[in-house]
């Protein structure tokens, strides 16, 4: 269809819906979120990923930056390939929060089947499950859309931003749900006429105002079609009865960062107050003694949650590491060590240490003579509990040398005792990603550690010892 015919529907119907010819198309994304983002560029990517990690299909994201080269750098990732992560779309004109809103409900909509509009600083936190298509799969098909309340974050004490992820950051909120809220609505029921007709309409917040048949439930599955009758008042008397304030916490909400530093009260008015940002212009009233007060209500709780949950999605990074790291510390380098004899110029000990130097290179770094039974040892310095040993085994020929061998410890350096045997002859690796790695969870008291190569004529030669623990109390 041309444009000139197209318009004609554009206060009535979303786009594809006129060129389908008034038959809504079917959505190729479940769950989607809308937002607007201006001065973002830093705190983007982390709100692009924490929000795929919990289930969300797609994003539709305005930039209302003067200039979007910037925030376009840091999403190019997810704009590009077959089936990008993200729709960018940049609309120059500050302040236009609605128009924007309306661009996607027009373009955009019937794309997805869910939708909420959500702002950078504003992330869906779904408790237990972390993961939104579990908790929807509870939400009976007769409901049209479901309120998340907000939670206000506080600064963390912070007076300028430090750099950084929002979720480690900042662990400090209120101590209640508060009563605004965010909503993820079927895009189907989306009073597509009625917002047109009515843009100071808080879509974002809520849409019964607009039609007030549309069945809306919060996160605990009560209805809330009349909620934001009466707001503030009618939506505080069902907050503060029943525990309903305390309950929506523990099931899910909308984490707000609304403020992350003291400066944050200058910031959010530098940012731009035209158009339908007018109600950022109360935060450069407040006085010293409201800002307090603020502070005081949004860092009352501390709660580590998204921190927490952050921390193991950022972890498995070391899903990737060709040696995954230890749950201990390191407690063999750098100290004393010793061995049965050396082929190498210098000392035994001299020999001996050069495996606790934490340089791998793929060869024997320390070699004993022909021996029987021949045996290396380390002395900590102190009793430890030792959890972890690593041996790296050399790569550049006969690894079978050291395939069998037996490890004792001592507290005396006279008495020994066994802390494991190998005896099965198989063959380990080492800088190739594959060293033989021993644990006791509990740990074993040690301040001497012993390796005995198992043989009647054979040599020791590792690549690198490695001993993990923790000195004992």
């Amino acid at each position: 269809m041309k444009y000139n015919e197209t318009i004609l529907t554009y206060a009535i119907e979303p786009l594809a819906c006129t060129e389908n010819h008034g038959i809504r198309p079917k959505p190729k994304y479940t769950y989607s979120l809308v937002a607007c983002a201006k001065w973002e560029e830093k705190y983007i990517c982390e709100w692009l990923e924490y929000h795929r990690s919990i289930g969300i299909d797609h994003i539709y994201l305005y930039s209302n930056d003067d200039c979007p080269d910037v925030i376009y750098d840091r999403i190019r990732p997810y704009i590009s390939g077959s089936d990008p992560f993200v729709t960018f779309r940049h609309y120059p004109i500050p302040g236009q929060q609605y128009q924007m809103y309306f661009h996607f409900l027009r373009n955009f909509s019937t794309e997805t089947e869910w939708l909420m509009f959500l702002d950078i600083d504003e992330f869906l936190c779904i408790k237990g499950s972390n993961f939104l298509p579990s908790f929807m799969s509870r939400i009976p098909k007769e409901i049209d859309g479901i309120h998340f309340n907000w939670c206000c974050y506080g600064n963390n004490g912070y007076k300028d931003r430090p750099d950084g992820s929002v979720l480690i950051n900042y662990t400090k909120r209120e101590r209640w749900a508060n009563p605004y809220t965010k909503v993820l609505i079927r895009s189907k029921k989306v009073p597509y006429k009625d917002i047109y007709r009515t843009s100071s309409s808080p879509i974002m917040h809520e849409y019964n105002s607009l039609d007030p048949d549309l069945n809306m439930i919060n996160v605990l599955g009560e209805s809330v079609s009349k909620y934001y009758t009466n707001f503030p008042e009618t939506a505080w008397e069902m907050l503060n009865s029943e525990e309903r304030k305390q309950k929506i916490l523990t099931v899910a909400y909308v984490a707000h960062f609304s403020m992350k530093s003291d400066t944050d009260f200058e910031l959010r008015i530098q940012r731009g107050t035209s158009g339908d940002y007018r109600s950022e212009l109360v935060w450069g009233t407040y006085s010293q003694e409201q800002r307090t007060n603020y502070h005081e209500t949004t860092n009352e709780i501390s709660d580590l949650y998204l921190h927490e949950y952050w921390l193991s999605q950022t972890a498995r990074a070391w899903d990737f590491s060709i040696f995954p790291p230890s749950r201990w510390g390191n407690i063999s380098q750098g100290m004393t060590a010793t061995q049965i004899s050396t082929v190498h110029a210098g000392t035994v000990e001299e020999d001996a240490r050069r495996v606790l130097s934490g340089n791998l290179c793929g060869k024997c770094q320390n070699h004993t003579a022909l021996e029987h039974n021949p045996w290396w040892e380390i002395d900590l310095e102190s009793i430890c509990l030792v959890h972890e040993m690593r041996l790296f085994n050399r790569l550049d020929g006969v690894p079978e040398r050291v395939a069998n061998f037996v490890l004792q410890g001592s507290l005396d350096n006279q008495e020994w005792f066994v802390m494991t045997r190998k005896n099965d002859g198989i063959i380990y690796g080492g800088a190739d990603g594959h060293p033989y790695i021993w644990i006791d969870q509990s740990g074993i008291q040690a301040r001497f550690l012993r390796i005995t190569i198992l043989g009647e004529e054979t040599y020791l030669h590792f690549d690198q010892i490695q001993f993990f623990g923790e000195k004992a109390s």
